[in-house]
């Protein structure tokens, strides 16, 4: 802001004080105190903004309404946002600040040591030199005056450039619609008086000002229509004008009604305030105006009128205002008490660092076994799925063996009566019906999209090639037998996908597991930056780095016995699965044999014809259709039941032996309060020094939450005091008021004011 030091300032303090009331004294100072505290750059707070069509008088209102002089000349028209700022304090200062429109310009400062009544068209006249649009153009940067004093009255005024239809040399398309963004910026803040001015010697429907108040104030609640120039105003635009400010017109009628100002003529802008006011008070005594009440008339009455307005909607808008400080307040809290205490002894970093030890464990250990009451789990419905831990590893462990199903087998076979002899699903029946995936499990299936689909063979093609391999591998074996040595070859080159399925699922597991304990740490610590990417640094990546080459040697361990040795499996199991097999196969040939000799057996009721000769006939030319000499059919149901077995033993081996105890079983070690308390001094420093960042930052959250707490304070008492007048008022009115019908009677608060119509 500009000069802090003692200002000389000199402002009609009278005039000024027409703006406030006893009853608006206690709430306006309040707001002020707000702003003092610098709450409005977090909230909205009451002003007064003024706009019209070019030419419509907005300066001179709110030069009438301040006697602070506004340019008001042709070549001096308003072409950005100026904004006079007033305040109580109990030094007096003055700031002028342009605040650029983009981000990316810093701020230009004014040094003003004095204000008086005609400084400011200095400083809009230097302000748009410094704006670089001097005699053409607009701008979108604000012209900010701020002036304190202790005899000073808290208000904020807002001028904008006026609108306009016609495009010219001096003012483009580009123009004007600077001119309605800077409008619409004001007027849509719903703790915006809009003062809307229309010229009474143009036509209303040609002013573009109305539709926009009416954009912007839909429930005309805070819209306030002044009429200037009713001296140049001719009989038709007159009429309409006393429709306006008797309410008779319904298009546009304001909840504050409407207003008549006659400022200053052309030529006599060197005329000083008194005499404005005297002139414009002649002019209701002595021309066809004076049929309105003079509450309708004049820069007197308006100020009050205004007074009245700002009160109301302060009023109005303090509860929501105290909303907003304390959902603010609550922000700043929150974010304060993230960066936690301050710390400069080795005992208080120990302290912080064993706090956020111990969540860190609480909560590993909670998302490990998937209990998801902390509010770092979201609810049900939140889409933050990596930190639900147990519920990720879950469908990444189905997608996983869903692959393993379909795509972990060298050459899928295909079976010459596969009615009889079921393909494995892995118990999947999306897979066994040939369905879509299921919803939940999509995302997850297709991170294994990069592995292909099997070969097919089918089971002749099958059966001649292991016949030529077991022909040129004999051994002592019986003819007929199958040659076990064969069916392990055959197993291996089945079982080749597993190992880069396997592999990559153990990285998904890790990055998710990482991703999860990041998000967790980022969770407890909060806003201090330095400690998340230290703890990150030094404990998370280390950890991480260490778990993947465990989990690499991990499967090499569960591999070993498929690829390089003898893998095992339960003699009785594998037994029983052979044994179904070979019936499904000999039931399947037997049938298919039946139906081609005897189809009588299969159309006639009861099988008729069919003998005791005709079935053993059936079964012995079913052997000799599959008897080989080499006993490759029997090679390739031993092959495939032990494949079958052990897909699913590797899985759940690669699951629970490699990923549950070698990784997410260890997570909630990776820092533990009994690590912190063996911490070196040098460790210690290292993880939980606080940067000067967080310094800073947490000096400038407690600022903000003193000073929101003090507003809050401030709104508080003065919500309690505005409900006890209200009360008081309500108590000391009369119970009946029996009045002559030709009167109007307005009751306000606790006065009672009778104007006679």
């Amino acid at each position: 802001m500009g000069d802090t030091r003692e200002c000389d300032i000199a402002l009609d303090s009278a005039a000024l004080d027409e703006l406030n009331s006893p009853e608006a004294k206690a709430l306006l100072d309040t707001i002020d105190s707000l702003r003092e505290l610098q709450i409005d750059k977090i909230i909205d707070l009451p002003q007064i903004v003024v706009v019209g069509d070019q030419s419509s008088g907005k300066s001179s209102v709110l030069e009438a309404i301040s006697r602070v002089r506004f340019p008001t000349k042709g070549d001096l028209c308003t072409r950005f946002a100026t904004e006079l700022v007033l305040r109580r304090d109990s030094k007096t200062k003055i700031g002028v600040t342009i605040i650029p429109a983009k981000s990316s310009r810093s701020s230009q400062h004014f040094h003003r040591t004095s204000f008086n009544k005609d400084a400011l068209a200095e400083i809009i006249s230097e302000a748009t030199e410094k704006m670089g649009i001097r005699q053409t153009g607009f701008s979108q940067d604000i012209l900010r005056v701020e002036i304190s004093g202790p005899d000073i009255y808290p208000v904020t005024l807002i001028d904008l450039p006026g609108f306009f239809h016609s495009e010219t040399s001096d003012q483009t398309s580009k123009d004007r619609e600077i001119t309605k963004q800077l409008a619409e910026h004001y007027m849509k803040q719903p703790k915006s008086i809009i003062l809307a001015v229309v010229s009474a010697n143009h036509n209303l429907a040609g002013q573009i000002v109305i539709q926009e108040a009416l954009k912007h104030d839909p429930k005309r609640e805070r819209t306030l229509g002044v009429i200037t120039k009713p001296d140049l105003a001719g009989s038709q635009d007159e009429k309409k004008c006393f429709q306006l400010v008797r309410g008779e017109e319904s298009k546009h009628k304001l909840k504050l009604g409407w207003h008549v100002l006659r400022n200053r003529p052309e030529g006599e802008e060197n005329t000083s305030a008194d005499d404005r006011d005297a002139d414009e008070e002649k002019f209701f005594r002595t021309s066809a105006w004076p049929r309105f009440a003079p509450t309708s008339c004049g820069i007197r009455s308006l100020r009050k009128k205004l007074s009245r307005a700002l009160l109301e909607l302060i009023q109005k808008t303090l509860p929501g205002v105290i909303v907003q400080i304390e959902r603010n307040l609550s922000t700043r809290q929150h974010d304060l008490d993230q960066l936690g205490k301050p710390r400069s002894e080795l005992a208080d970093l120990r302290a912080y660092l064993l706090e956020i030890a111990e969540r860190f464990q609480r909560l590993a250990f909670d998302g490990v076994d998937g209990h998801y009451g902390d509010e770092f789990f979201g609810d049900l419905y939140d889409d933050r799925e990596t930190r639900k831990l147990r519920a990720l590893l879950r469908r990444l462990n189905s997608a996983f063996y869903a692959t393993l199903v379909t795509k972990g087998v060298g050459r899928k076979i295909e079976w010459e009566d596969d009615d009889r002899i079921s393909s494995h699903d892995g118990g999947f029946s999306w897979i066994r019906d040939g369905d879509d995936v299921p919803e939940y499990l999509k995302t997850y299936l297709h991170l294994f999209d990069g592995f292909r689909e099997p070969t097919i063979i089918s089971e002749s093609d099958l059966c001649e090639e292991l016949e030529e391999l077991a022909a040129a591998n004999q051994g002592t074996e019986f003819p007929g037998l199958p040659n076990g040595k064969l069916g392990f070859q055959l197993f291996k080159m089945q079982a080749q996908p597993w190992r880069g399925i396997a592999d990559f699922y153990l990285d998904k597991v890790t990055d998710f597991a990482e991703s999860f304990v990041e998000e967790l740490f980022t969770h407890i610590i909060g806003a201090d930056e330095r400690t998340v990417n230290a703890i990150l640094q030094f404990c998370v990546v280390e950890f991480f780095e260490d778990k993947r080459k465990v989990l690499k040697d991990k499967l090499q361990e569960i591999l070993r016995p498929y690829v390089s040795a003898y893998g095992s499996t339960l003699d009785a199991e594998f037994y029983a699965t052979l044994s179904s097999r070979t019936l499904e196969r000999e039931a399947g040939r037997i049938a298919s044999l039946l139906e081609e000799k005897f189809p009588a057996a299969f159309t006639e009721k009861g099988g008729k014809g069919l003998t005791r000769e005709n079935v053993e006939l059936a079964i012995r030319n079913a052997e000799n259709a599959r008897a080989g000499e080499f006993g490759t059919d029997k090679v390739i149901d031993m092959t495939m039941t032990h494949f079958q077995i052990s897909l699913r033993t590797f899985a759940q081996n690669v699951m629970n032996l490699a990923v549950e105890n070698c990784l997410i079983s260890d997570l909630p070690a990776i820092l533990t309060p009994s690590m912190v308390v063996r911490m070196s001094e040098e460790r210690l420093k290292e993880l939980a020094s606080e940067s000067k960042d967080a310094q800073v930052e947490r000096q400038r959250l407690q600022y903000e939450v003193n000073m929101l707490r003090a507003g809050l304070e401030k709104c508080q008492r003065s919500r309690q005091h505005e409900r006890k007048d209200k009360i008081s008022a309500s108590q000391s009115l009369p119970e009946r008021l029996i009045l002559d019908p030709s009167w109007v009677v307005a009751v306000e608060d606790v006065s009672v004011t009778v104007v006679y119509r």
